[in-house]
């Protein structure tokens, strides 16, 4: 009951008033808890990331709060159900114990030559190097030779370095899309990474290491130290989040693996795997080691075509030199389209190719001139693109999903395999391939679609130097190059336009994840579209227009960053303990508290037998206006009443009131509303409640498996007056009962509620309008209580919403 309606009880039974007071408790506890449920629910059903501290804080509360609503229940029941805190107990410490598992690294290996890595192994070195191993041994690929540093020897230099648990102490204070003080605390941990030293066995091993890598590929060799973190290379990519030391040279192997350490607390990579759903000890860092290839080209292929769900078509993407242009964006490459029936080249495109990386002699790589003969060949020969494609044929079919693959041609003409992943794809869509739009003239058109979509903002171009944090919210993000840096601003940023970059760099592959419109390659969008000024980026055809262009815009169907992720899988794990409701039927043999299984169970329990334990008092109490008593009305579902005082014009020995016997002014108008359609009598089934006097109401009717309530205070003084009605769940699926939520609250607005929706629950509420107004309203909620109660809505798309609630209005007017 509101204050209002609490100021104005009447005298009642001491007894009763007690009980009152306790189930008025329950019922504010039951509420809290639903909210607490649904953001968990919200967690896992709707893509928006979370970490497990967020869901270990939300499930103590839910305990707390739940032993609260136990303690409440058997105030009322004298002490009936004190076997529900043991239940609590075990319930909520068997989801805290799943949510508390950390992941350990302590195996004593540190380092495992390639030759000794396979597909299993990837726990410890991560997914780069187990793919390298796996295809170098059961695919019979070339690939470098090698080793890898374990996450084990990154745990135990961590852990020796004291440098894990006080960063996670810092990040678990901070909002990771405060850009400018998440790059601020990684700066700092990047740096003690950096200084502090290594265990004496660690280096120890990694210079003797250094050394056999002399010995079998000469004096002059220089080290690929590259990054392979554990999760790295699985159904989320990581493309470009983490260092690679090219051109080391093997004395310098120490600092390179710190440095590849030190990248995974970089703000962008930090800022990808909170979005994802890993935690630092997810994605504790192994390290690969390879002798570097002077390439004479290099590139990526992939064996499918990322934007559609359905192409077969392969794609290639090749430079002159090292490959770091290709996965970076920093210059245009040659691509190429490839049939996958007899590798046929569908199409072409060669760049102008002015410059190209290249190793330096005395260690890392350096950016040179391209021969002036060169600059405008391709960087592969036909039968080089047949065997490349080939290769990535064979890794398709020994890993029955399509991939991603780095490579390498030395100067001997020799393909070597430096990387491979599983590839992204986006689901099928509709995609828009309009052009000319009346008012709206093309700014730019033509470059290449790294992630399909539609968007409208401000433009906002960027410098290369430029801070991210200064990025608002919503814009357009227009860049010259295309940068795994531009991660951390994907939490905000509508859509991505770069002037140089193909659809097989690393940014692409994140942007494709985070489901960020990207039009890449387009050549000159930093000098054709104007700084703040709003545009629409379509990159499903390639076009930038002028102005917010509303018919290409449509409501963009959130992208599940965590879906599969450790996180994601640790909290669908727990809720098993939480969510699941199988107590729905108070009338069946196994509702009781021995039934409950879950903490779901357990509310739902209680909140029944309190309305029950409430609505029997007659069975306690002598005969007296108090006691809970039977509506005799037209409808097809049991009423209970207790009346708290002047509700109830009948006689104390009545056993059955009718609507005429009523005086509570809310419940009179509510009740009108639902006798207002033609039903057949049935009373089968649990019973609704109904606590009332003669100017309050708190009506508890069932709608599903859950209680609709609608409380209500309806007299003469306006300032007192008001109407809430809250409601959650159900038994349906989570986006079935989310679009009857979203109906509910249509229908609600339309009749001049604020409404708060929050996935499958809502509240609403109407205050201080004079009594006439608020007796219309509860005649129009009591409508939709009754129309809704039985209807099984069959809500398959969000299409459907706006249909339900115009239905329901026509109905009110008198149409079908």
């Amino acid at each position: 009951m509101s204050p209002e309606g609490v100021r104005r009880l009447p005298a009642i039974h001491p007894q009763l008033r007690r009980k009152y007071l306790f189930f008025k408790s329950l019922l504010a506890k039951n509420n809290v808890i639903l909210e607490k449920m649904t953001i968990l629910e919200r967690m896992l059903y709707e893509g928006r990331s979370f970490t497990l501290d967020d869901a270990r804080t939300l499930t103590r509360t839910l305990a707390e709060q739940s032993c609260a609503l136990v303690e409440d229940l058997n105030a009322m029941c004298a002490g009936r159900f004190c076997g529900l805190f043991e239940k609590v107990e075990s319930i909520c410490h068997s989801a805290l114990e799943i949510l508390s598992r950390k992941r350990t690294f302590d195996s004593p290996t540190l380092l495992l030559p390639l030759d000794a890595v396979r597909l299993e192994d990837v726990e410890e070195v991560g997914g780069k190097a187990a793919n390298l191993g796996e295809i170098r041994a059961r695919v019979g690929l070339p690939t470098p030779p090698g080793f890898a540093v374990t996450a084990s020897a990154a745990a135990l230099f961590l852990q020796e370095a004291g440098l894990l648990d006080n960063f996670l102490r810092q990040l678990a204070e901070m909002d990771i899309s405060d850009i400018a003080s998440l790059e601020r605390i990684c700066a700092k941990m990047s740096e003690r990474v950096m200084t502090a030293p290594l265990p004496p066995r660690l280096e120890a091993a990694l210079r003797e290491k250094a050394g056999e890598m002399r010995t079998l590929c000469g004096p002059g060799v220089r080290l690929a130290v590259r990054s392979s973190a554990v999760c790295e290379d699985s159904s989320a990519s990581f493309a470009g989040q983490h260092a690679t030391v090219l051109g080391a040279p093997p004395e310098s192997l120490p600092r390179a693996w710190c440095a590849v350490v030190a990248s995974a607390f970089t703000a962008r990579a930090v800022f990808y795997r909170r979005s994802k759903g890993y935690s630092e000890q997810d994605v504790m860092m192994s390290v690969l080691v390879l002798p570097m290839i002077q390439a004479k080209s290099s590139g990526v292929l992939y064996t499918a075509d990322p934007n559609t769900a359905s192409g077969d078509d392969l794609l290639l993407a090749s430079a002159w030199g090292l490959g770091v242009s290709v996965v970076d964006g920093s210059a245009d490459v040659d691509s190429w389209r490839i049939g996958r029936e007899g590798l046929r080249i569908l199409s072409e495109d060669i760049a102008y190719k002015a410059a190209g990386f290249s190793l330096l002699e005395h260690g890392g790589i350096v950016s040179t001139p391209v021969s002036e003969a060169l600059r405008e060949k391709p960087s592969l020969t036909p039968g080089q693109i047949a065997d490349i494609a080939g290769y990535g044929l064979r890794l398709e079919e020994h890993y029955g999903i399509p991939m991603d693959m780095e490579w390498a041609v030395d100067e001997n003409d020799r393909i070597f395999i430096l990387q491979t992943r599983p590839l992204g794809r986006v689901e099928e869509t509709e995609q828009t391939m309009q052009r000319e739009i009346p008012g709206h003239p093309p700014l730019i058109h033509g470059g290449q679609s790294a992630a399909l979509g539609v968007a409208s903002g401000l433009a906002y171009v960027v410098g290369e130097e430029h801070p991210l944090a200064d990025v608002p919210k919503g814009a357009i993000l227009v860049a010259r190059q295309t940068s795994p840096a531009y991660v951390a601003a994907m939490g905000k940023v509508a859509g991505i336009v770069t002037d140089v970059g193909t659809v097989t760099g690393h940014m692409a592959s994140v942007a494709r994840e985070f489901g960020i419109p990207t039009l890449v390659g387009v050549g000159k969008g930093t000098r054709l579209l104007p700084h703040g000024a709003e545009i629409t980026l379509d990159a499903n055809s390639g076009t930038v227009y002028a102005g917010q262009v509303r018919k290409l815009l449509s409501k963009r169907k959130p992208v599940k960053l965590m879906q599969g992720s450790p996180v994601y899988k640790t909290l669908q794990e727990a809720m098993k303990y939480l969510d699941p409701l199988n107590l729905v039927d108070p009338l069946a043999p196994e509702f009781n508290e021995d039934g409950c299984r879950t903490l779901h169970d357990v509310i739902r329990f209680c909140h029944e037998t309190a309305m029950q334990e409430m609505f029997g008092l007659g069975e306690s109490l002598s005969a007296t206006d108090s006691a809970a008593r039977r509506l005799h009305a037209r409808l097809p579902f049991r009423i209970l009443l207790l009346d708290l005082g002047g509700g109830i014009s009948s006689g104390k020995d009545t056993a059955r009131v009718k609507p005429e016997n009523l005086r509570c002014v809310p419940l009179k108008a509510l009740l009108e509303g639902m006798t207002d359609l033609a039903y057949t009598p049935s009373v089968a089934g649990a019973a609704s409640y109904a606590v009332i006097s003669s100017k309050y109401m708190n009506f508890s009717g069932r709608l599903g498996h859950h209680f609709a309530t609608v409380d209500s205070y309806c007299g003469p003084v306006i300032n007192d007056n008001y109407v809430t009605f809250s409601f959650k769940g159900g038994a349906a699926a989570y986006e079935q009962r989310v679009r009857r939520a979203m109906v509910l609250a249509g229908i609600l607005r339309r009749m001049g509620f604020r409404v708060d929706q929050n996935g499958d629950s809502l509240k609403a509420e109407m205050r201080k309008y004079d009594e006439e107004r608020f007796q219309r309203r509860l005649r129009t909620l009591g409508r939709l209580l009754a129309s809704v109660r039985d209807l099984d809505w069959k809500l398959d798309d969000d299409g459907m919403i706006a249909m339900h609630v115009d239905r329901f209005f026509r109905m009110e007017n008198g149409g079908k």
